[in-house]
């Protein structure tokens, strides 16, 4: 009787190495959702009308029985009245693309805030930054493919927005947005949302995991209780397939769990878009924040410098966003220049607190994002506080100014401080 001998694994997969620690998981959790939103939006590709043209409401749904809506807003109320567990998927789908999002900006800094980024897993670096963006891009043509009251005010903004960018702002907002009408945008932010940026995506997650295996993935150090050698990883094996097989059922079931328990994206009780209604109370998803802010606090200004003209839109839509974009993308090659690293070493996750200048940017970062956010819910936080909006509006304004760079520089004194207790 002979011993059938195991095949041999990759060469690629023997000399691969995984991290075991849980701030690593944050990647391979996105990338799960990301399948998650991948099978749930092809089923509902089959139930949804890419047309705002009007068509009467036939359904379940005695709130519009009879009613004529758009064709679009329609096919989601049917999806999620008449079509078995069509509901469930809708918010499937939604609360994946909130843990999506969540799960890329998390990932991103705790690459910044490691030092990931360092030596030739840079150019890495630059790929996770676009899909990041296109990340981005997803969740918001998703959200106005609904064409409810939402859809109105947003793509507007983006239009806005767009047409603000000089020189060139008319031809890309028509070219993106099919002209100022919203009734002529869905179909195209539909071909957007289930082909174009997809594609995109899985392409830049496939080079960024081919860059991964073959730059190897940065470990945390840990030292051995004798010899003092370093203890960075475990080698790959039979339990990597059981820990991404257990990954993967824990996170379809915090997805699905969430899903039945909170009404992400109901819209039967919302309404669909009309011209000229939109109410106050109607915001973007939360990753979308920021803008919004940062069009509601910047100043108002119209100033024509070298034929072009500089607008409020174009300051908290475009310059803000690149300005921050810009900051993250040139911060690794500053550090570069004035911190160098052994190779052997940029492997090698750098614990936070030996880098106070990199959890300074890293604050500056955060801090403004969420104040951008605080601001575009700055009538809600009126209302929780008692004061008026205007005050509120001002109080962020003088804290996007002062807090910024008061709380980088206390972030910068305790990361050396605790430098300085843990020696590296």
């Amino acid at each position: 009787m002979t011993v059938q001998e195991a095949p041999a694994r990759p060469r690629w997969l023997r000399e691969l190495f995984v991290p075991t620690h849980w701030s690593f998981l944050l990647g391979p959790v996105a990338v799960v959702s990301f399948v998650v939103l991948l099978l749930t939006g092809v089923v509902l590709t089959f139930f949804y009308q890419p047309s705002t043209e009007l068509v009467e409401y036939d359904g379940s749904a005695a709130l519009y029985a009879g009613r004529d809506l758009p064709a679009a807003f329609a096919s989601v109320v049917a999806i999620e009245e008449d079509v078995p567990g069509g509901l469930l998927l809708r918010r499937v789908h939604r609360a994946a693309s909130y843990l999506f999002v969540a799960a890329l900006l998390l990932h991103a800094l705790r690459v910044l805030l490691a030092g990931a980024f360092r030596g030739r897993r840079f150019v890495n670096y630059l790929v996770g930054l676009v899909l990041l963006a296109l990340a981005l891009a997803l969740g918001w043509t998703g959200q106005n493919l609904v064409y409810d009251v939402v859809t109105g005010s947003s793509v507007r903004i983006g239009y806005t927005i767009a047409g603000s960018i000089p020189y060139v702002g008319t031809e890309l907002a028509d070219l993106v947005f099919a002209g100022p009408d919203v009734d002529d945008v869905v179909a195209r932010l539909f071909w957007l949302h289930v082909l174009l940026l997809p594609v995109a995506f899985m392409l830049g997650l496939a080079a960024h995991l081919w860059l991964v295996v073959r730059h190897r993935h940065t470990v945390l150090p840990r030292r051995r209780d004798t010899g003092g050698r370093w203890l960075v990883a475990v080698p790959t094996g039979v339990g990597l397939r059981s820990r991404a097989a257990l990954l993967t059922a824990l996170v379809c079931a915090l997805v699905v769990l969430a899903a039945t328990l909170v009404p992400f994206g109901d819209v039967t009780h919302i309404g669909p878009f009309l011209p000229g209604v939109a109410g106050n109370d109607m915001y973007p998803d939360w990753y979308l924040f920021p803008m919004e802010g940062a069009i509601l606090l910047l100043p108002a200004v119209d100033v024509t410098v070298l034929g072009a003209t500089i607008t409020n839109p174009l300051l908290g839509g475009v310059l803000l966003p690149v300005l921050l974009g810009g900051a993250a993308l040139l911060y690794p090659l500053l550090e570069g220049l004035f911190r160098r690293r052994s190779p052997a070493e940029q492997d090698l996750s750098e614990h936070p607190f030996h880098a106070p200048v990199r959890v300074a940017f890293v604050t500056l970062l955060v801090t403004v994002t969420v104040l951008l956010s605080l601001g575009a819910a700055s009538d809600v936080l009126a209302q929780v506080i008692g004061a008026p909006v205007a005050t509120v509006i001002r109080v962020l304004r003088g804290s996007l100014v002062v807090a910024p760079p008061v709380l980088a520089v206390l972030a910068f004194w305790y990361a050396r401080r605790r430098s300085r207790q843990q020696p590296a």
